[in-house]
């Protein structure tokens, strides 16, 4: 039991410091995120905007652009408020995802997400929509 709060503090403080970095780096990420160790947030170029209680787990990719385009300097990959990113999930360049959207496990989405949906399948599609008590129970659960 002592192991896995300890496990737990150190999960917590390298989230902490990751997101430290990509700040420091030039991303907009907001309060209560947490990226984990196997996640990737393209700092390099493009702007990528992430709101409040986001969580992006491993082996995901939030993208700023495309190596082979030219970067468009408007375009901006933005993760609203409350958004789960599942395992190897990829978010590409441009995309908008809603508030309170879950990306699940696997799903490359290529175009703007609604709120309150879930998302699924290369390219991700709608599978379910979240309203009301469903949405918290979704977002409380994980």
């Amino acid at each position: 039991m002592i192991l896995r709060k300890v496990r737990h503090h150190c999960v917590v403080m390298l989230s902490w410091l990751r997101i430290s970095y990509y700040r420091l780096m030039g991303t907009a990420i907001g309060n209560n995120c947490y990226v984990s160790l196997g996640a990737h947030i393209d700092v390099r170029r493009g702007r990528i905007v992430i709101g409040d209680n986001v969580h992006i787990a491993s082996g995901s990719y939030i993208l700023g652009h495309v190596g082979f385009r030219p970067l468009n300097e408007e375009q901006e990959t933005r993760l609203e408020d409350n958004v789960k990113v599942f395992v190897n999930a990829v978010v590409l360049p441009g995309v908008r995802v809603g508030a309170n959207s879950i990306v699940g496990a696997g799903a490359v989405v290529a175009r703007d997400v609604p709120p309150n949906v879930v998302v699924l399948g290369n390219p991700a599609r709608v599978v379910q929509h979240l309203e009301g008590e469903n949405t918290t129970r979704y977002h409380e659960s994980m």
